[in-house]
């Protein structure tokens, strides 16, 4: 039964229920190590743009830790979905390519994930950073790409948004420290936000509205992992000693002179003289001997480091490290798991952002709306292999010819979807618009009545007429 105790060692006070052995000093209500622990207020590296910008250029580990999600993020792509001509939706994505969107979308989520919190600047020509965006009055040819600017180039404004919805208390707009837009001020409908760790409300506003950096939470584990390697590293020079055991040492080093110069001399000779088949020469009364030191147990407790830093993240070994499981254990479940995360983060973070940059790119190619029900899914991250992309190919054609020869689907739509089916089987590619085009001229004749033929081919039949 747990009581009430106000007063722990160290200043401690707060309420112990639970578990509780006095004779043996167990649990957390009594005198021992483990109940003296706890978590207090720390220094925080979010706070410390310039250690966070050391560890990123020295340790790799960190590097691959911020890296490694901001690309899983954009490096699959999106689908779109939408009753929109095949070479239009080629378009909208050959034109996010052509202005660099992943790619600073990519630098935006990285440096969120290091400092706590970044934002991509839609870059529109011709308007004011400082009024709210209307994607309708973007003027073709107008959009631009993407700046990014991460939290310490810029300072929320003091002003929050009262407008109802998911940005409700948010700043209304950034003021630009940066070089290139310094002094510039960035209405919040202009700015893509991305934060690293979510904060709860009080961290949040303590941070300026911004979340936490992803060091945060593995930052005494990476410490760990880094003291234990170059600790380690250096047992390699120790790890075989030689003693030689001199006869009177002390007395000839306290004597000096010509007897310490002939002590020097004589293990300069010998470290000349010794190698692997050369011979050590020694007074009668010295002794020669080697240590060896052993490095069992080290890679175990570098490989728990790594697995503790793998856990801190969400990131699996075989991706974070590039390391291989161990035992029966392929990886490929943890692969999964991971990449369910990742498509998680994309469904919160990059859905509504990507969804309105291919409204203003629509303004900014054609100079009209997206379509109605338009939509888009980001492609899984999970790449098969030779035989499940032929699989997968051979499925897409049979299901397709089918629906071809029961009349469901038209030769135009059967060529369509086996072209779009290419992005995941490899196959079909050749499929161009220009087939697909001829395909519905040919589906827009209207059939022949049974038994009639061509006029001509009619006329040009030997006997036709007669």
């Amino acid at each position: 039964m747990g009581r009430r105790r106000d007063h722990k060692p160290g200043g401690k006070k707060f309420t112990a229920d639970g578990f509780d052995n006095f004779t043996g000093r167990l649990g957390m209500g009594q005198d021992n190590l483990l109940a003296a622990s706890g978590y207090s207020p720390g220094r925080y590296a979010t706070r410390s743009r310039i250690e966070l910008d050391d560890m990123y250029r020295s340790s790799w580990v960190v590097g691959r830790m911020i890296d490694v999600v901001a690309e899983d993020m954009i490096s699959g792509g999106v689908e779109i979905r939408s009753q929109m001509d095949p070479g239009d939706k080629e378009g909208l994505l050959r034109q996010m390519r052509r202005t660099g969107v992943q790619a600073r979308l990519t630098d935006a989520i990285k440096w969120a994930g290091l400092y706590g919190g970044a934002i991509a600047v839609i870059l529109i020509d011709g308007e004011d950073l400082s009024t709210p965006l209307d994607v309708s009055a973007v003027a073709k040819g107008a959009f631009r790409g993407l700046y990014v600017l991460d939290r310490h180039q810029v300072t929320p404004l003091d002003e929050g948004i009262t407008e109802l919805g998911p940005m409700l208390g948010y700043p209304v707009g950034y003021r630009v420290h940066a070089e290139a837009l310094r002094g510039q001020t960035i209405h919040h409908s202009r700015a893509i936000r991305f934060v690293g760790v979510e904060l709860p409300d009080e961290a949040r506003r303590s941070e300026q509205y911004w979340g936490g950096s992803m060091v945060d939470r593995a930052y005494d584990r990476i410490l760990a992992l880094d003291s234990a390697t170059h600790g380690a590293a250096n047992m390699l020079y120790r790890s075989f000693l030689r003693v030689i055991g001199v006869d009177r040492l002390r007395e000839i080093l306290a004597t000096g002179g010509k007897a310490e110069a002939a002590l020097l001399k004589m293990f300069t000779m010998v470290r000349q003289m010794q190698s692997n088949e050369g011979i050590t020469l020694l007074d009668k009364n010295d002794t020669f001997t080697t240590h060896g030191w052993t490095f069992a147990g080290i890679y175990d407790a570098l490989q728990a480091f790594s697995e503790q830093i793998s856990g801190a993240t969400g990131i699996p070994l075989v991706r974070l490290l590039g390391q291989s499981s161990k035992g029966f254990s392929t990886g490929e479940s943890d692969l999964r798991t991971y990449y369910d995360t990742i498509s998680t983060k994309q469904e919160d973070d990059l859905h509504a952002p990507m969804e309105a940059l291919f409204a203003i790119l629509s303004q900014s190619i054609w100079g009209k709306p997206l379509p109605d029900g338009f939509d888009f899914v980001f492609r899984s991250l999970y790449r098969p292999t030779e035989m499940e992309r032929s699989q997968i190919a051979t499925a897409d054609a049979q299901a397709v010819s089918a629906l071809y020869a029961g009349g469901v689907i038209t030769r135009a739509h059967a060529l369509s979807e086996l072209r779009d089916s290419s992005r995941t089987s490899g196959r079909f590619e050749g499929i161009t618009d220009q087939d697909i085009e001829e395909a519905k001229k040919e589906d827009s004749v209207p059939p022949l009545p049974e038994g009639r033929l061509p006029e001509e081919l009619a006329g040009g039949w030997p006997g036709a007429g007669q």
